[in-house]
């Protein structure tokens, strides 16, 4: 089979950017719980090798109308994502769901690269169910120039796209993680308590 030459895109692009501050909306106190966790996704790399990278959460809003995401990304900041943006990203994450387990060590889909030791970005999606177990998969050296594997899952030679357009748009969350931006430290640690048993 021939490698495909498509480059990365996704319609959801900078979500992040678009996600409001937590502070300037109508959810009421954040208080962030296992149960109400809809995406994990943790690094682990040679530089940062239990990186947090973001948190999906789903939130009450003040007026009891209905449930928002709010998203605590690499720095600590709590962001209320867009509904459009939420229901997209966990519609991608659903959909990797039903992809074929690896058969390696964490559910993992290896990226060929010339040298080894690339990130891994490790995705744990939560059931719908509160309470339910997270299915984990985990993506090595991703790149948006190219989806070759370094070997086939069952028959499978390049990343899914599905898989391929969510570890793209996740990893809006460490934007400014490596440039040394101050980080909130206090939300940070709450959500690292929290899926601690995720490492």
């Amino acid at each position: 089979m021939t490698p495909s030459t498509s480059s990365w895109s996704s319609t959801l692009t900078s979500w992040h950017s678009r996600s409001q501050s937590l502070s300037q909306t109508i959810i009421p106190t954040f208080t962030p719980s296992f149960d109400t966790l809809s995406l994990a996704v943790l690094l682990n790399a040679p530089a940062e090798n239990s990186g947090f990278t973001l948190a999906l959460f789903s939130q009450p809003t003040e007026d009891g109308s209905g449930t928002r995401v709010v998203a605590v990304d690499a720095l600590g900041h709590e962001l209320v994502v867009a509904d459009q943006d939420a229901t997209g990203i966990l519609e991608l994450a659903r959909k990797a769901l039903s992809l074929p387990p690896t058969g390696g060590f964490r559910n993992t889909w290896i990226v060929r690269h010339p040298t080894t030791s690339q990130p891994i970005h490790r995705l744990f999606i939560f059931p719908e169910q509160p309470g339910s177990n997270p299915y984990q998969i985990s993506v090595q050296g991703f790149t948006k120039d190219s989806r070759a594997l370094q070997r086939p899952v069952q028959g499978i030679d390049e990343l899914p796209e599905v898989l391929w357009e969510l570890v793209g748009l996740v990893l809006e969350a460490r934007e400014g993680a490596n440039l040394g931006t101050s980080r909130d430290e206090v939300s940070l640690g709450k959500v690292r308590d929290i899926v601690d048993p995720l490492f």
